[in-house]
Parts: structure tokens; sequence; C-alpha cells
């Protein structure tokens, strides 16, 4: 099991680049903002490579972590999916949302879906 003073470590092995963003980040919101805004701007590069990557890590920190990472990632990471898209034109949604894994695409549904409500 993953836990918050776990995870910049865990995303540093995947994502060397993000060592120096995350050196001083004690608290797994911070640590989930940068993955999250790294994956963005990715998606924004048209680097499918770098967000397939980034959503398979965020996939195991999830299945891995304990209660509280799985609540930064469902409330940052998964939460950032509508701002992902609305940046996104269609077809790069679409690349972004082939990588998403099921689990998460279906966290994300949930979301929209209760935020209607």
């Amino acid at each position: 099991m993953i836990d918050e003073l776990e995870v910049p470590a865990y995303i540093t092995c995947t994502l060397p680049q993000l060592r120096s963003e995350l050196t001083h980040r004690q608290h797994i919101y911070d640590s989930m903002h940068v993955l999250t805004d790294y994956t963005k701007r990715m998606a924004l590069e048209h680097n499918f490579r770098e967000v397939k990557k980034c959503m398979s890590l965020v996939e195991k920190i999830y299945n891995k972590g304990n209660i509280l990472v799985k609540n930064a990632v469902e409330n940052v990471f998964i939460f950032a999916f509508s701002s992902i898209r609305m940046l996104c034109n269609i077809v790069e949604w679409r690349m972004v949302q082939s990588f998403m894994p099921s689990d998460l695409y279906a966290l994300y549904l949930q979301q929209v879906i209760s935020s209607k409500d």
C-alpha cells in the first residue's frame, strides 16, 4: 500500500522530469496537482505517449494507495478530466480518453453525473 508521503517518490520514479517540482511538496494534493498539470500540458502538446504514461501511473497510484491517496486522485486528477476536455478539441479529447484506465474513467463519469444532480 502506498501512503501519501510515498507518492512524490513514486511519481519521480516514472517521471523524473517532475523531481524538482515535487521536491518540496509534502502534501498529497500538491503532488497530484503537479502530476495533473503535467498531464494537461502533455495533452495540449500532443505528447500522447507521455499522457498514456501519466494515466498508467495514476492508475497504479490509485490502486495501491491508501484512502487519503485515493481521495487525492479522485479530487484532483480525475476531477481535472473536465478541464482537460474543455482545453482539447474533440480529436485530442478522444486520444486522451483512450488512455484513461476504465476504472478511473468510471469514477470521472460518476463525478459528472453527480454534479448534475
